[in-house]
């Protein structure tokens, strides 16, 4: 933080801490006795708050660098001009909270929630004996530099010229938020949800986006120069205002040099022939989204960073395909052949996979070797996988919120640190399943 040299925060210890969070708990729950926690320039860096239900608590300019804030309630709380600079702040929920002029540099957010939050900029003067006021932190911008903020959800939050410079901004939920004139050069964006979002003035130069969907973001003077906007999901009406210079944009089915058809046909001579004849279908980084791929054999094909949005891959062979980092937002894999596959970091948010095959595929002439799904990392929010069958599946931090897993085969599957919030497992075979670290699993 940064502060006058005249103007010292008090400091406070953990006996402290503790005992007006009871206080604070008390207020609460509207017991006798109960006070509001009232930390407002105050010293508590390096605390623990962990794991405690704070909400409406006062911190005003408070000193929070290195606290630990794991899975705590921080709703509408007043963090105005805080520095909570490499605090961890996993789980936490800080939704209505507000966060203007506060720095959070180097802090982990890793899931945290701060929908509706206000961190827009902010600075604090306080008054001193003569009348006068000095200034305690005078940042112009909140901080966000070396932030994580993966998995995070920001809708509706209010950034502004908020700075994050390689900030890990992952799989965050930016919906309907005001990110106008925030910098967030080199970040890695992949797989956000910035739909109704306001990015006019920002600046995304050599972001990575892959997985990302910008459909119906304001890019009005967008800077985007350098990026890497393969797999990501938008329409060129999206990007008429934003500058992609020597950006890496998804390549045009109007570029490939033969017909889809003709590709498909020396794949599947390349297939029979087992690569002697033929050609393997090599089709990375394309935008092949919309097209009615049903029944199609593109087994071992190279999709990697492919927008396959709205797709029909209706009873289709794409086993041992590698299809990590794909875009297949809504597509259709309903009893698709997917033994094998790579799906790691793929983006499959409301996609249909009923029936699909996900298991093992067993290596032609080996003594019993396969080949498991992988999955990793995959976000399947929202994705149908009733009745699929992913028995040795690898979805180590995978999302599957709110999906129909309603009799699917998840025996034998990796499922370490996967989101299951709101999914829906009735008979579910979940048998010898890897389930350390998962979130939100509920069984019926």
């Amino acid at each position: 933080m940064k502060e006058d040299n005249k103007h010292k925060l008090d400091r406070v210890n953990q006996i402290w801490v503790d005992e007006s969070v009871t206080s604070h708990r008390n207020y609460l729950d509207g017991r006798v006795g109960g006070a509001r926690l009232f930390l407002s320039f105050k010293d508590a860096r390096k605390l623990n708050f962990s794991d405690l239900v704070l909400d409406t608590a006062e911190m005003v300019g408070a000193d929070l660098v290195d606290s630990n804030f794991n899975k705590s309630k921080l709703e509408r709380v007043n963090l105005f001009g805080a520095d909570l600079s490499g605090a961890d702040m996993k789980d936490c929920s800080l939704r209505k909270s507000d966060l203007r002029g506060v720095c959070l540099e180097n802090a982990d957010l890793e899931n945290a929630t701060l929908s509706g939050a206000d961190i827009r900029n902010g600075f604090i003067l306080i008054r001193k004996p003569d009348g006068t006021y000095v200034p305690v932190k005078h940042d112009e911008e909140s901080n966000f530099d070396g932030i994580n903020l993966k998995d995070a959800d920001l809708s509706d939050a209010k950034l502004g010229r908020v700075i994050g410079r390689r900030t890990n901004l992952t799989n965050v939920n930016f919906k309907n938020a005001d990110l106008s004139g925030a910098v967030m050069v080199n970040s890695d964006v992949s797989g956000s949800v910035f739909t109704g979002a306001d990015l006019t003035d920002a600046d995304f130069s050599g972001c990575v986006f892959h997985g990302a969907n910008l459909s119906g973001a304001l890019l009005n003077n967008t800077n985007m120069e350098g990026a890497d906007l393969t797999a990501a999901h938008f329409s060129n009406s999206d990007m008429t205002y934003a500058n992609t210079h020597q950006a890496s944009l998804p390549r045009s089915i109007e570029d490939l040099n033969r017909s889809i058809r003709d590709i498909l046909e020396d794949h599947l001579a390349w297939i029979n022939s087992l690569g002697r004849q033929g050609k393997q279908a090599i089709l990375t980084e394309y935008d092949l989204q919309a097209n009615d791929l049903a029944g199609i054999n593109l087994q071992a094909a190279e999709l990697s960073l492919t927008n396959l949005s709205n797709c029909t891959f209706l009873a289709s062979r794409l086993n041992m395909a590698n299809m990590t980092g794909v875009m297949a937002l809504n597509s259709d894999f309903s009893d698709a052949d997917l033994r094998g596959v790579k799906l790691e970091k793929a983006n499959l948010t409301g996609a249909s996979l009923r029936h699909c095959r996900l298991s093992p595929m067993m290596i032609l002439g080996t003594q019993g070797s396969s080949v498991s799904a992988n999955l990793k990392n995959c976000c399947l929010d929202q994705t149908d996988l009733e009745n699929a069958n992913l028995r040795h599946a690898d979805l180590t931090g995978a999302r599957v919120r709110f999906a129909n897993l309603t009799n699917a085969d998840l025996s034998n599957a990796k499922c370490v640190d996967v989101d299951f919030t709101g999914a829906d497992l009735r008979s579910a075979n979940l048998d010898k399943a890897d389930l350390r670290g998962c979130k939100g699993l509920v069984l019926e």
